[in-house]
């Protein structure tokens, strides 16, 4: 089959300190010309709302949340208003939610992993961060929120560049790269930064250079970045056991993680992203012919132990680099012990079971599992309807193990344990 596509709708976090300049920037998507059809979620903190009078009048679809912060009381209705926004699944591709300004990005992120529904339907795109430069200095050392926005972004905007010196420029991406050496840095004036950024996210952290982790300095901050950029096949049982003992160690420690790895023998990326204890891992797109399979990862957190870290992934590197390590699979097994027979039955039971037209593509393969307690190998199950984006399934279980009822069982039950 052709190379996969995650088609879920994507989701572009907003945050940034009070008065950096988030509303300026999400008006400018809201009025700009990119072809995207935007579904907006404005949160506030308060009883009364003030930044939708803010809003630059459009027809795209705008969805205002008064009754407290995201961050903390009101979750339970960003996942309501989640759900409500999935009933108007054809009139918006894209979804932006701007937090208060005195948000903590995590438990807004940690939504689009907590619920089956909402991780089928919606992937997290990143976190952008509005910052305002001439301010910053202050609120970072006042404020622990004002780091963990920087920490948690994607991209960090540097807004309001002209009210700064060259000098106090430099030193505020020193300030920023000390929290978050993979975030990309925008130097911004009126949020006035190129949109198709912004949409593009995701690409830019997984697909572009990762930045090698530096010793060239010395962090001055309790928010560091580990990043591990290195080619090599990897055996999938070793991977699991790894992120087993990541996050059980220093998972509460761990703000964001994501990355694209290359399974031994596997066609397809194996693609994942986490926030503190959760954790989503899928098959990504398959790897070009020619290719390098490079390993990119990057993990931000307080007082992580990157020694660890590193050293402990390193040691998943089978020999090879993006060859076929001999007639073995990602697991270390024949891949001829699995027949097709046994796929295509999988295929006939999620098509029975399920209700899918017969004419729907399903790919079915076996992915690390890295929630402890669990197989350290399961079975994704992948289908792709015209129109919609990609369903995914998972079966606690290898290939040759999965029976009817397992299949069945995802009726009710679409992502166990995940």
């Amino acid at each position: 089959m052709a190379k996969q596509q995650d088609e879920r709708i994507p989701v572009t976090v907003l945050t940034g300190f009070l008065g950096a300049g988030k509303t300026t920037l999400l008006n400018r998507i809201l009025t700009t010309e990119h072809g995207r059809r935007v579904a907006v979620i404005v949160n506030e903190f308060g009883e009364v709302g003030i930044d939708h009078h803010l809003l630059i009048s459009s027809d795209q679809e705008i969805v205002e949340m008064s009754n407290g912060c995201i961050c903390c009381t009101v979750r339970g209705d960003l996942l309501r208003t989640l759900f409500n926004l999935l009933e108007q699944r054809g009139s918006y591709d894209t979804l932006m939610i701007e937090t208060t300004g005195l948000a903590d990005p995590a438990p807004v992120a940690q939504t689009f992993f907590i619920d089956d529904r909402i991780r089928s339907e919606f992937r997290l795109n990143g976190v952008v961060t509005v910052v305002d430069s001439k301010h910053i200095f202050q609120q970072l050392d006042r404020s622990p929120e004002a780091k963990e926005q920087i920490a948690f972004a994607d991209l960090v905007l540097l807004n309001k560049m002209d009210l700064i010196s060259p000098e106090d420029l430099s030193e505020l991406e020193y300030k920023i790269r000390n929290i978050n050496s993979a975030a990309r840095i925008c130097q911004t004036k009126n949020s006035d930064v190129d949109i198709s950024i912004i949409f593009d996210l995701q690409s830019l952290t997984l697909e572009g250079k990762a930045q090698n982790h530096s010793d060239d300095h010395k962090h001055t901050e309790d928010i560091a970045t580990v990043s591990i950029v290195v080619p090599g096949d990897l055996d999938g049982l070793k991977v699991s056991e790894w992120f087993r003992s990541v996050i059980t160690e220093q998972g509460a420690n761990i703000m964001r993680m994501k990355g694209i790895l290359n399974l031994r023998g596997d066609p397809d990326q194996f693609v994942f992203q986490g926030v503190h204890m959760l954790f989503e891992g899928r098959p990504g797109r398959r790897w070009g012919e020619g290719e390098e399979r490079i390993n990119r990862l990057v993990f931000i957190g307080k007082n992580l132990d990157e020694e660890k870290i590193v050293g402990g992934f390193k040691a998943c590197i089978t020999e090879g680099n993006g060859k076929a390590s001999g007639p073995v699979d990602p697991f270390g097994r024949n891949p001829l012990d699995t027949s097709n027979f046994t796929v295509d039955q999988i295929r006939y039971w999620a098509r029975q079971n399920l209700e899918f037209p017969p004419e729907a593509p399903i790919v079915v393969k076996e992915v690390p599992c890295v929630k402890p307690g669990c197989p350290p190998i399961e079975t994704a199950i992948i289908v792709f309807l015209k129109g919609e984006p990609p369903r995914l399934f998972k079966i606690q279980r290898t290939i040759n193990d999965v029976t009817f009822d397992d299949v069945y069982n995802l009726i009710e039950n679409p992502l166990p344990c995940c």
